[in-house]
């Protein structure tokens, strides 16, 4: 199929970036025995967690404890564990994991200091390395950027942000949802699978369009039968995500089970689920399905039967796919206020997650349930609300939840709000969310891009920028 899982793990990776570096580095400093350096408390974002973390700036560059970046990795796929050796005057970083965090500790001081050249040494998993350090009041300290070339973790700034992002996971092994929540960020509905236009005009320019534009997931939404022409046009779709960094999502509409919510349907569901399991069991673990877009129709009166298909498709799919990532949704059209009705499917494997939505038509002028309009206290209390909800549930569960869906105008009732109204909407509905830690896509990319020209729509960008970000 052409799509597989690029499997090269940590220690494979180690040891090739500790040839390289070896060949690099012949000295413990690049430059003077002694230098200024200034202490900075930064903001280090460690796959999507935020965290707070001492450095000191030397030449640019910004260095730290060899302990308080095991600590913030503790939990990723660059986990690493740290021990000292007074007698060789040697680090050594081994499999493991840190179980606390120093971050900002109360001796840390913001004033100028002097950073003397290291003589410290490093072994990496049994293999000594030369990296440049500095001792600092008696610490070691080193460059964030070269212990991610010999421990695997890529180190991006974003001079905007004034933020460090730190990136462990490669999809090359299972992601835990708290991991996966964190990852998907800001996202949008898109249209390249769901219709024939869709399949028609989707290519690869639209993947690096979305991400310069600050979308990190597409959910891709799928409603016909999983034919092979169907999952060949998606077979290039989520390969082009994985390879440029874009996370796809694979939705399934499911509409005859919905409407008819009998037994031969939900085989149907099951079966169609079994195929496209099958079908990407060796893709990144980025991707994720969720099994079901909004239960609507008759399917709303039956949440018992909801909570069967979940079982038996969960089952199904857990098969091929022990650890991917699932996401189950409430009835009611994925309304947070129907979590607590979800059942959890047997073979869940704790990789699982709950979709729901609000607002995914839009907001509405009249409809007292959904209503906003110079946003009152009343209307946001009424986003807050739905909130809360998720966010109860999901303290009560741990399951972690995503916002699939919702809408900055009502497009699909001829849109009386303007770009302005949108915009204040957009922006309390993505800051609101963004305070709790929710993930969220936006429906959907038609509204914002022109797929026949493969570019943004002119007057939609303001808006397009309040959710996701200027880029």
């Amino acid at each position: 199929m052409g799509i597989e899982k690029k499997g090269i793990e940590m220690k494979k990776r180690v040891v090739i970036f500790i040839s390289i570096i070896s060949l690099l580095f012949s000295f413990p400093c690049y430059g003077a025995e002694t230098v200024d350096c200034v202490g900075s408390t930064k903001s280090i974002l460690v796959d999507g967690r935020a965290f707070q973390v001492n450095a000191y700036i030397i030449d640019g560059y910004h260095y730290f404890k060899l302990r308080d970046v095991a600590s913030i990795l503790a939990e990723s796929q660059a986990s690493f564990s740290v021990s000292w050796s007074e007698e060789e005057n040697i680090i050594s970083i081994s499999e493991g994991r840190e179980e606390f965090l120093t971050g900002v500790s109360a001796e840390f001081s913001t004033e100028p200091k002097e950073a003397f050249c290291s003589s410290t040494k490093l072994s990496v998993h049994g293999q000594e390395v030369q990296l440049p350090s500095y001792s600092i009041d008696g610490y070691t300290y080193w460059k964030l950027r070269d212990l991610g070339e010999v421990l695997g973790f890529q180190v991006e700034w974003e001079e905007g942000k004034n933020q460090i992002q730190i990136r462990t996971i490669d999809g090359t092994q299972p992601i835990y949802p708290e991991q996966y929540q964190a990852l998907l960020g800001k996202g949008m509905d898109v249209d390249w699978s769901k219709t024939k236009a869709g399949r028609e005009t989707y290519c690869e320019k639209m993947v690096t369009d979305f991400l310069e534009a600050g979308i990190s997931h597409v959910r891709i939404r799928i409603a016909d039968d999983a034919t092979e022409e169907l999952l060949l046009a998606l077979d290039q779709q989520i390969e082009d995500c994985i390879a440029n960094g874009l996370i796809p999502i694979i939705a399934y509409q499911a509409d005859d089970f919905k409407n008819k919510p009998n037994e031969k349907n939900l085989e149907k569901t099951v079966a169609w689920w079994k195929t496209v399991a099958e079908r990407y069991q060796d893709v990144s673990y980025l991707l994720s399905f969720d099994l079901l877009i909004e239960a609507t129709d008759q399917l709303n009166q039956q949440p018992d039967r909801l909570n069967e298909l979940y079982e038996a498709v969960t089952t199904e799919i857990r098969k091929t796919n022990p650890k991917r990532i699932l996401f189950i949704s409430p009835r009611m059209r994925s309304d947070a206020a129907y979590l607590a009705e979800l059942e959890i499917p047997t073979d869940h494997n704790q990789y699982l997650m709950a979709e729901w939505h609000f607002y995914a038509v839009g907001p509405s002028k009249e409809n007292e349930r959904k209503k906003w309009t110079t946003g009152t206290e009343e209307e946001k209390q009424l986003i807050r609300d739905k909130i809360e909800a998720a966010l109860l549930w999901q303290n009560q569960t741990g399951i972690r939840t995503w916002v699939g869906a919702w809408m900055p105008g009502n497009y699909n009732d001829g849109n009386d709000y303007s770009i302005e109204e949108q915009m204040v909407f957009a922006q309390f509905v993505t800051e609101s969310l963004e305070e709790s830690g929710i993930p969220f896509a936006v429906n959907s990319d038609t509204k914002f891009y022109d797929r026949e020209n493969q570019q943004w729509i002119e007057e939609m960008i303001p808006l397009r920028d309040v959710i996701f970000g200027e880029k």
